[in-house]
Formats: C-alpha cells, sequence, structure tokens
C-alpha cells in the first residue's frame, strides 16, 4: 500500500473501466484536475478508481478525509483473470455508487485542495464562459436601464437641435462625444460590451477636459482651456447645454455598466482607432460655419475636422499647422496619441475599481 498526496495524481493516469461514460459524466473540463463520485456509505468519503500501468491494475482509494490517495498493487502472481473478476465486481460497485450519488461530486485539484461542487456550480462555469466571450451578464437591470435612458437621452439631444438649427442638426451625432451615445445603448442592445468601451476609450480625455473647463468656469467665470465655452455661447439654447451634460455621466455611467461584465474590454482601442478615418471622413462633409434660417451663424466644425477649435487659441494651439493637409495628418496623429493615452487610463482605473465577473 502506497499513500500518494493528490496533486501528484493526473487524471491521464487514471483509467475507468466505464471510460466513455465516467469520463463524461465526473471528469472536470480542466486538464489539471479530474472529479469522481463519492462511494457509498461503508466508505464515506472515499472513490475507487483503477489505474492500468505496466500491464498490472492498481486499485486506488482517494481518501477524502484526510486528502490522500491509497493505491494498492496486486500481487505479481495474481492472474490477469482474476484481475479481471475483481475489475467487473468494483465496476458494479461504480455504477451502483453513480446513481445514489449523481448530484454530489468530490473535486480533486492540482493544489490539493478537495471541494463539494453541485450541478450550480457547473452551470456558473458555463456563464463565466460566456463573460469571457463578451456579454452583459451581471446587474442586468441597471445595465438595461442605462441602455433606455442613453436611447431617450439621444432622441432628446437630436430634438432640441433640430428644433434650433433644422434638419442639419442630426450632424451633430458625428461628434465622437456624441456618437458615444449611440454607441452606448446599441452595446447594450446588442448585448456587447466591446461598443461601450470604443465609446468610453473615445471620449474620455475629452470628458474629463470638458469637466475641467466648466467646473474652473463655474468657480473664475472663465473657460482657462476652452473646448467647453460653446455653452456660454448667445447661439446655444438651454436645451442644448442640458444635452450636452452627458461629458459629464457617460463614462461613470459605462463603468458601471462594464463593472463585472468583463471590465474594460481590451479591444476597445483597435476599434476607436477603426471609428476615426470614417467619422473624420463624413464629418467634413459638413460646413465649418452653418447659417441658420434666420441668417444668423453657427460655428459647426464638427470632430474640430477643418481647423482646430475656434475657442482653444494661445500656446500650444498656436503649433498646431494651418494647411489643409497637414492639419488632416495632425489630426490623425493626434487621435492616435489621444485614444492610445486613453486606453491605459481606462485600463488603470478599470483595473483598480472594476471587477471583470
Amino acid at each position: 500500500m502506497v499513500n500518494k498526496r493528490v496533486e501528484n495524481i493526473n487524471k491521464n493516469d487514471i483509467k475507468f473501466k466505464d471510460e466513455e461514460i465516467l469520463k463524461q459524466q465526473y471528469l472536470s473540463p480542466d486538464e489539471n484536475d479530474f472529479q469522481v463520485i463519492s462511494s457509498t456509505k461503508n466508505r464515506k468519503n472515499k472513490a475507487i478508481v483503477e489505474k492500468e500501468n505496466n500491464n498490472k491494475v492498481h486499485e486506488i482509494i482517494i481518501d477524502n478525509t484526510n486528502n490522500t490517495v491509497i493505491t494498492k498493487t496486486p500481487p505479481p502472481s495474481s492472474p490477469k483473470g482474476n484481475k479481471n473478476n475483481s475489475h467487473n465486481n468494483n465496476n458494479n460497485n461504480n455504477s451502483n455508487n453513480n446513481n445514489n450519488n449523481n448530484n454530489e461530486q468530490i473535486e480533486i485539484t492540482t493544489t490539493g485542495k478537495l471541494k463539494k461542487s453541485s450541478k450550480k456550480s457547473l452551470s456558473k462555469t458555463v456563464n463565466n464562459k460566456k463573460e469571457i466571450l463578451g456579454s452583459f451578464n451581471n446587474n442586468l437591470k441597471f445595465v438595461r436601464a442605462s441602455g433606455i435612458f442613453m436611447f431617450l437621452y439621444y432622441l432628446t439631444m437630436m430634438y432640441v437641435r433640430y428644433q434650433h438649427r433644422g434638419a442639419i442638426g442630426f450632424a451633430d451625432t458625428l461628434w465622437l462625444c456624441n456618437l458615444s451615445i449611440v454607441f452606448g445603448f446599441i452595446s447594450i442592445a446588442v448585448n456587447k460590451p466591446i461598443f461601450l468601451g470604443i465609446a468610453c476609450n473615445c471620449t474620455l480625455i475629452v470628458h474629463a477636459l470638458w469637466v475641467v473647463d466648466v467646473v474652473a468656469w463655474l468657480i473664475t467665470g472663465s473657460f482657462p482651456l476652452g473646448n467647453a465655452e460653446y455653452i456660454s455661447w448667445p447661439t446655444i439654447t438651454w436645451g442644448e447645454i442640458i444635452t450636452t451634460t452627458h461629458h459629464a455621466w457617460f463614462v461613470p455611467l459605462s463603468m458601471i455598466c462594464l463593472h463585472r461584465n468583463g471590465g474594460y474590454p481590451s479591444g476597445a482601442w483597435s476599434g476607436s482607432m477603426l471609428c476615426v478615418i470614417p467619422v473624420v471622413y463624413l464629418s467634413k462633409l459638413f460646413p465649418k460655419i452653418l447659417v441658420l434660417p434666420d441668417n444668423s451663424t453657427f460655428y459647426l466644425n464638427i470632430n474640430m475636422v477643418h481647423e482646430w477649435w475656434s475657442d482653444m487659441n494661445g500656446w500650444p494651439f498656436s503649433l498646431i499647422p494651418k494647411d489643409p493637409v497637414q492639419y488632416y495628418f495632425f489630426l490623425l496623429s493626434f487621435s492616435l496619441v489621444l485614444f492610445t493615452t486613453a486606453h491605459f487610463l481606462m485600463r488603470l482605473v478599470c483595473y483598480i475599481v472594476l471587477k471583470r465577473n
């Protein structure tokens, strides 16, 4: 009789008589461990399996009470026929044990730890695999409510802009800060957190600077950065001001939705970069300055594709090239730096405050 620690047992070394049935029911999918059913009451917390090595069959008793495996080797002179008979007896005992204990399992891991698992734990493993693939699996009521809120907010935003500027007001959707709302409710509708991660990556830094600019304006009465100064323009309505508040709440709300739903997706950066060129191209189709029905002008310049934002002047903005071709390549390079920085910041923040599942 030889005692072995559980961690020395590899499931590939174990051979069951009813191999196909027992493997399907009791072998863990993990390559580093295996599971067996507990034995009858007279052998409580023990299970008997058989191991074939060097043409000799060994009886292995897995003892749950002292975390060991006891191996019995038959005498060398034992006839092969007797071995087969003992195999049949053990096989019958094992099938009886399977019928009596099919809901309870003893899991033997490579770390030597034994724990009881049920059918619920198996379903939990399936859910974890779904989370790895990328979907919303937790906090579903809150996530769905957030998606509905984003959708209604977007409709309100477009209605306000249509009332002020006419049909061309819908072009404001192309602003990455506004497009993030569209990505947000679509992400939740199709159950793909990756789109919400792309939206966060595109807007994290810009939204943060907007908040800084607004807070400074409320305290000092001036906009130090200038990227939020448009809310003080005389041509801006209160409806437009209210429907620009997503600069403050979108990223925090999205992070809450991603909490325990895979966290910040690693593919968000590449998705953001793929969005840049088509969004910039479409934005260039609209004019820099828009003439409203009342013959007043409105500074449009969607995504700053025509020039750097006019309210953001002085150093270092004065260093930005004015030539259209040079400015176009500068804008693409700036987007690359911006999204890369935002990607690492999001990964850091989410690593600290978010759980993946």
